[in-house]
């Protein structure tokens, strides 16, 4: 007997059945249409104006449904997406550090993102650092993605609101300088803290995952990245401070433990930490490495042969943000199959005639290897 196949239609993404093929494309290291898959955006030049409120939001504009959504639509609205780039949204009201809200960290909104004080002066309080579900932001967190999911079902997607990350965790809770004293001088201490916040994280995505995918196809994170089943979104910006070795020592086991946890996962890294690049590499737990551009980094095709590196380690390679005029050179340079994209241009214009031209580069590039591959 044969399982019906749900079908899900999305009013602001129209070529939903075709989008989701070249995202699973992607998962099995093929190129549906001739290119890679890429997400083109560029500046809204009819951007609407915003509410007055929307330009100093407060808590309450964080942490109301309603209110919170119609703040990411504006946020949104600066932006026109193209190609592969879906309509979707974060809930992100409690910042890229979520899961601190909910482990009895004061969460500090501004107009532009959520960020936390530290909330303990020494690895002795580290048991008062605990993912609650009495917590009355962990509530308002459940009620907000409620919320979202409602608004979200049958017009776009939702993305996994809550990110692992155990060093920025840990490094948000006592302070960047404390942590790095700590990993000198008690280094298992922090090892452990690490991995008993990747356990209740995982917790806490049990609880806030069947909600988030209940009316949703598949899901995507913030990148965004979709998958038609449930995978761990994983980072750690601040790993730039630290050796390889000493992340391997006190961190990874616990990013591993994340990553693993659904058998499919993503993990974002910034080429200012590409110190760290061997061991991410030889991760197994890692299918998608997202690595992204830090602005204070050499130009990005510097970054090449560490992109190299990860997609021979047999990943999947996602790059962002790439400028219009280096999106050849990649499609020369990488491997089109599991290889993924976001790329800034300046007009609706431009996007659309680069989205054609990453097609005949794209066919440019296999003719290429097949005739190298006859000939050798």
């Amino acid at each position: 007997m044969r399982t019906a196949v749900r079908t899900f239609r999305y009013e602001k993404i129209p070529d939903w059945a075709h989008l989701r093929k070249r995202y699973k494309a992607f998962w099995n290291k093929q190129v549906l249409d001739s290119r890679p898959i890429v997400q083109i955006q560029n500046p809204n030049p009819s951007l609407p104006d915003p509410a007055s409120w929307m330009l100093q939001p407060a808590e309450l504009d964080y942490t109301q449904a309603d209110r919170f959504f119609e703040l990411k639509e504006w946020w949104k609205a600066q932006w026109n997406w193209h190609a592969d780039l879906f309509q979707y949204m974060t809930l992100s009201a409690f910042g890229p550090l979520s899961f601190l809200a909910f482990c009895a960290a004061q969460p500090i909104f501004t107009p532009d993102t959520v960020w936390y004080e530290p909330v303990i002066n020494s690895l002795d309080e580290a048991d008062t650092v605990h993912f609650d579900q009495d917590s009355r932001y962990w509530r308002t967190f459940l009620e907000l993605l409620e919320g979202f999911v409602e608004k979200c079902a049958g017009k776009q997607q939702i993305a996994i609101p809550v990110d692992g990350g155990p060093l920025d965790w840990i490094a948000s809770t006592m302070g960047i300088e404390k942590l790095l004293l700590a990993t000198l001088e008690q280094p298992e201490k922090v090892h452990k803290f690490a991995i008993r916040l990747a356990n209740e994280y995982m917790e806490a995505y049990d609880i806030f995952c069947p909600i988030l995918t209940a009316r949703n196809d598949g899901v995507c994170n913030w990148m965004p990245v979709w998958s038609d089943r449930p995978f761990m979104s994983v980072q750690d910006d601040l790993a730039i401070n630290i050796s390889p070795q000493m992340y391997q020592d006190i961190f990874l086991p616990a990013l591993r433990r994340i990553a693993g946890y659904t058998g499919r996962s993503v993990l974002h890294w910034h080429d200012g930490a590409r110190q760290h690049v061997d061991w991410i590499a030889g991760s197994e737990e890692f299918d998608v490495v997202q690595w992204g551009h830090d602005p204070a980094s050499p130009p990005f095709r510097s970054a090449l042969p560490d992109m190299r590196k990860i997609q021979e380690a047999g990943k999947l390679l996602f790059i962002s943000c790439v400028e219009a005029c280096d999106v050849k050179f990649f499609i020369d340079n990488l491997d089109p199959r599991g290889l993924a994209m976001i790329v800034n241009t300046t007009s609706d214009e431009e996007s659309k005639k680069l989205e054609d031209y990453i097609a005949q580069w794209t066919t440019e590039r296999f003719n290429l290897v097949s005739l190298q591959r006859r000939f050798s």
